[in-house]
């Protein structure tokens, strides 16, 4: 009796264990940098900045609009810009093992385009902004991360 009582212990400490480290895994590397044009821009044109976000392989984030109201979608503001438009790259389809159906995400090299109205930016301008975004892999979502950039 007491061997069994044992081995039930030493399997319940794996279980417990593994989950414990999974729930404690450290937030992926995600990689957000700016960049914009700095032609001359013609009179009335907008001007296009490009914010290129490198996900680390084996993990996700959320695409904007986020496929329900229960999912965190990523999001990009821009410290004291005058924006005009932000354009969200196309989502890929995803399945992840927890989920009942497939959602819409952001994998690999993603590029979101901010386009900002003649004469916002100069051209010496330094973009600064925060990129939100809940990293996920199939099987465990991390706590949502702030990530600022600047170009």
């Amino acid at each position: 009796m007491r061997l069994t009582a044992r081995l039930i212990l030493i399997v319940s400490l794996l279980v417990l264990t593994q989950s414990f480290q999974a729930a404690l895994a450290p937030q992926p590397n995600i990689g957000v940098n700016g960049y914009f044009s700095n032609d001359k821009a013609q009179r009335g044109r907008t001007i296009q900045a490009a914010i290129v976000i490198d996900i680390p392989s084996g993990y996700h984030v959320n695409a904007n609009p986020a496929s329900s109201k229960d999912l965190i979608p990523t999001a990009l503001t821009f410290d004291g810009y005058d924006l005009k438009q932000l354009i969200y790259p196309k989502p890929h389809r995803f399945k992840p093992k927890f989920a009942e159906e497939a959602i819409e995400v952001y994998q690999g090299t993603e590029r979101i385009v901010a386009l900002f109205p003649n004469g916002s930016l100069k051209p010496d301008t330094r973009l600064r902004g925060t990129l939100s975004a809940q990293a996920c892999t199939e099987e465990i979502c991390l706590p949502p991360a702030e990530l600022p950039f600047s170009n």
